[in-house]
């Protein structure tokens, strides 16, 4: 009886037991489908999502590329030098993402909304589609590769502008004028205010009219009244002053001739200080120079049309010589060709009769030629003295910056300060000095300054300057064109 008893239970053990077995070996069976179904269903999400990735970044690399599409529509020429350097026009998009990784996100963002724009490649890549452009052709693969092109890279004080300060005529000559008075007190700061000085070095770049030719080599030319030479350790005061670009183009560097430019050439060259406006050959003197600043590429060109007897000879195809502009038809094709390759361009030209403060129609006329060709400013140099200045069509034009530091005459001259975002000018001022003494002085006094604007308003049709110097275009002041 007991035994039964005891038989029994232990069956029904082995029963309940089966029964457990049963019902995990059930639940493992059911677990693992679920977590098979589950793990199915992350692929498929994860697939969904990765293919979704895809088609973002394929559509965003077609926004980007469209950007790019419609900002090479407006370079001249620039296509088959994308052809001439290996590079396919269509295959930029994969190559901004890859080379600008820290800007894929943002650009992709925007990519997203439709349309991707200039200044969303700046924004998130630093450089403006020029900058990026020149990357990508290879034109600033390193500084000697960049050099080549015209191109330079110049670290800025500012994170967003570009500031480049220009100032006029320059002269230094060995018998006379300024550099007597620097010999005499052998300090630059004694000739030129440290104000100033602290300015022009502190600038990205400090660009000047190079009105002499700098040589031991040659002899002055014949009949010319006045000739302009210095001796080559001259390129020091250069440098001192923070010189970073001249322009040859005017009617004093070729005054000892042909040695003597060749030697100008080379000694600005050694000096690292670039220059337009002159050169070896026609090829050099119209060749525009570029600056590379906070990603916002910075153009100059320069020409004369001053002589009225031609002393001074326009380059050729293998004679050295200045870029003049006397038929304005090749200046205006040069400016054409480098307002299409940077950010703004700035075209200089030595131009307008000597020691008046009134220009000429001729050079209003120019002036807006050289505009209309693709200039965002003109400046001007030669007449010695401030001719003022005119908006045209909402842009600038400089007739003329006079003498910076030329000789003993006592006059107004100045530093005109340009303020450039990716988009344009942000502000344009200018600097209030005077030169007097075979010195270039800083005008501190507040109320000298304020004479010093209200005479340069005085010689200006639609400006106004604040009392930071600072410029505005209005309308048209009664009693003038």
């Amino acid at each position: 009886m007991g035994s039964d008893r005891y038989d029994e239970e232990r069956r029904r053990q082995r029963i309940m037991k089966r029964r457990r077995q049963v019902r995990r070996r059930m639940l493992m069976v059911l677990g693992g489908g679920a977590l098979l179904i589950v793990a199915v269903i992350g692929l498929s999400i994860a697939g969904v999502k990765r293919h979704a990735a895809k088609k973002r970044l394929a559509e965003g690399k077609e926004v980007i590329q469209a950007c790019y599409d419609t900002f090479l529509k407006t370079q001249d020429g620039a296509v088959e030098t994308l052809a001439d350097n290996g590079k396919k026009a269509d295959a930029f998009a994969d190559w901004f993402l890859e080379m600008y990784p820290d800007a894929k996100n943002a650009v992709l963002q925007k990519a997203s909304k439709g349309k991707v724009t200039e200044k969303d490649i700046y924004a998130a890549a630093g450089e403006t589609m020029h900058v990026v452009h020149d990357r990508y052709n290879g034109y600033l693969d390193d500084a000697g590769t960049a050099k080549k092109h015209g191109i330079y890279y110049k670290d800025s004080q500012s994170k967003k502008t570009a500031e480049v300060l220009i100032a006029g005529d320059l002269c230094f000559a060995e018998d006379g004028f300024v550099l007597d008075h620097y010999d005499e007190v052998k300090d630059l700061s004694k000739c030129i205010s440290p104000e100033i000085l602290k300015m022009t070095n502190a600038a990205d770049v400090f660009y000047l009219n190079h009105e002499y030719s700098i040589s031991d080599r040659g002899e002055p030319l014949e009949g010319k009244l006045y000739t302009f030479r210095a001796k080559p350790e001259r390129m020091e005061l250069l440098k001192e002053m923070g010189t970073d670009l001249v322009s040859l183009a005017n009617n004093h560097v070729y005054d000892y001739g042909e040695d003597a430019l060749l030697d100008t050439l080379d000694l600005l060259k050694k000096a690292e200080i670039p220059y337009v406006g002159g050169g070896h050959n026609i090829k050099e003197a119209e060749s525009p120079v570029y600056f590379v600043i906070n990603g916002i590429k910075v153009g100059f060109t320069a020409a004369s049309n001053a002589e009225i007897v031609y002393y001074t000879p326009a380059a050729g195809k293998d004679s050295p010589g200045i870029m003049e502009a006397y038929d304005t038809t090749e200046y205006q094709k040069e400016i054409k060709e480098a307002a299409g390759q940077c950010d703004y361009l700035i075209a200089y030209i030595h131009w307008g009769p000597e020691d008046t403060n009134t220009y000429e129609q001729y050079q209003h006329d120019q002036g807006k030629e050289f505009l209309d060709a693709g200039a965002d400013i003109v400046v001007g140099g030669h007449p010695h003295v401030l001719q003022g200045m005119e908006y045209i069509d909402g842009k600038p034009v400089i007739y003329s910056m006079g003498d910076f530091w030329f000789n003993d005459e006592t006059k107004y001259t100045g530093l005109l300060k340009l303020d450039i975002q990716a988009e344009g000018l942000k502000e344009m001022s200018f600097v209030p000095c005077l030169q007097t003494e075979y010195t270039t002085q800083y005008i501190k006094d507040k109320s000298e300054q304020a004479e010093f604007y209200e005479f340069f308003e005085g010689l200006s049709p639609n400006l106004e300057i604040d009392k930071k110097g600072v410029f505005k275009e209005v309308k048209e002041k009664d009693g003038q064109s």
